[in-house]
Formats: structure tokens, sequence, C-alpha cells
């Protein structure tokens, strides 16, 4: 009985260990999305590429803490995991059409 319940807590942990790398991978994928997209639409706007560049990368040096808490603080994971997929897909399709000149 003690050993189930051993293996049990070793499973949980495993578990939670691989949906926290799960989350940190995927909230990466998110920013790097928006990143792009943000750094191609500021030098479309007319700012400098050096300075795009650097406003986009701190936008999501801000922000990917906050999809990485949100994610593991949401109830329903698949449905927030959903709808993020679907809008950095939109923005990585907007930032290469942007970036395509």
């Amino acid at each position: 009985m003690h050993t189930l319940s051993k293996a049990s807590g070793k499973n949980l942990a495993l578990t939670r260990g691989a949906y926290l790398l799960l989350v940190l991978i995927a909230s990466y994928g998110v920013i790097w999305a928006l990143t792009g997209c943000a750094g191609g639409a500021l030098f479309r706007l007319g700012l400098a590429r050096s300075e795009a560049v650097i406003f986009s990368s701190l936008l999501g040096f801000l922000l990917y803490p906050v999809i990485a808490i949100t994610a593991l603080a949401v109830r329903r994971p698949l449905r927030f995991w959903v709808v993020l997929a679907l809008v950095s897909a939109l923005l990585a399709m907007l930032g290469r059409s942007w970036g395509a000149r």
C-alpha cells in the first residue's frame, strides 16, 4: 500500500513537471510570434528597425511571465491553449507577410 502511494506521487510530480515544461515552451512560442509581428508592425509604422526590435523585445519580456502564470492558473487549460495557438498562428502569418519585402 505504501509503495502504491509513493509511485502515484512520483507520477504526479512527473506530470506536473511535464506540464510546466510544456507551459514554458508554448509560452515562448506565443511570445516569439508576438514579438515578430509587433516588430514588423512597428517598422511598418515608421519606427527605425532597431527601435522596433528593441520595443517588441521588451514587450515580449513583459508578457512572457504573464502568459506563463496565466497558463498555470487558468481553470480550463485546453481552451486557453487553443486560443493562444490560434492567436499565435495568426500573428506568425501577419509577421511573415509584413517581413516579406
